[in-house]
């Protein structure tokens, strides 16, 4: 019926106190309540992701020892990841390259990428992706980054191989029903 009132050449016009008014009713209202329904202040702690990860490349061309190098140097610049060459939990990254034309060995190089995860050098390995392509000198920058950004990927998909962190009992503490502590306990 308000609407009808203000209506001019078949258009209907909302005066602008009512818009106001409807705008305020709608936000008001809404802000008013979030303050009594605040979110406790404890954010959750955010751990960092740094995955051990190694490079182990097999072959004699020239490309590929460029790729390892550049995927290296890439790798240990990232906040991602580490370098790791100690016998721990780790990415491996297995580097095969060959020459595609043994007559030329600067036009291009045959390429072979497998992850794999080793808890040890004893242990075997567990095979996580594989890729294989062709080499020129122009890209070795270019695939060096998409190894990279694959085994990023591969080290948030995996991340649960790596051994959980053991908790280190505390001595001091007191099971339910002791009323001394366990450092009195031992002395006694």
């Amino acid at each position: 019926m308000i609407i009808s009132l203000f209506r001019r050449s078949g258009r209907a016009l909302i005066p602008p106190f009512l818009c106001a008014a409807l705008f305020w009713a709608l936000t008001v209202p809404s802000a008013l309540g979030a303050e009594s329904t605040a979110l406790p202040d404890n954010p959750m702690h955010i751990t960092p992701r740094n995955s051990p990860v190694s490079v182990e490349h097999e072959g004699d061309d020239a490309l590929g020892a460029r790729l390892s190098t550049r995927l290296k140097e890439l790798l240990n610049g990232s906040s991602l990841f580490q370098l790791q060459e100690k016998d721990t939990p780790k990415f491996r990254i297995l580097l095969s390259s060959t020459s595609e034309f043994k007559d030329r060995p600067s036009v291009g190089s045959a390429y072979s990428v497998i992850w794999v995860f080793s808890l040890s050098d004893a242990t075997l390995r567990h095979y996580l992706a594989r890729e294989v392509g062709l080499l020129t000198p122009d890209q070795v920058d270019d695939i060096a980054a998409r190894i990279v950004e694959r085994t990023d990927n591969l080290a948030v998909r995996y991340s649960y191989l790596f051994p959980k962190a053991k908790k280190q009992p505390d001595n001091n503490t007191q099971k339910s029903g002791d009323s001394e502590p366990a450092a009195d306990k031992q002395e006694k």
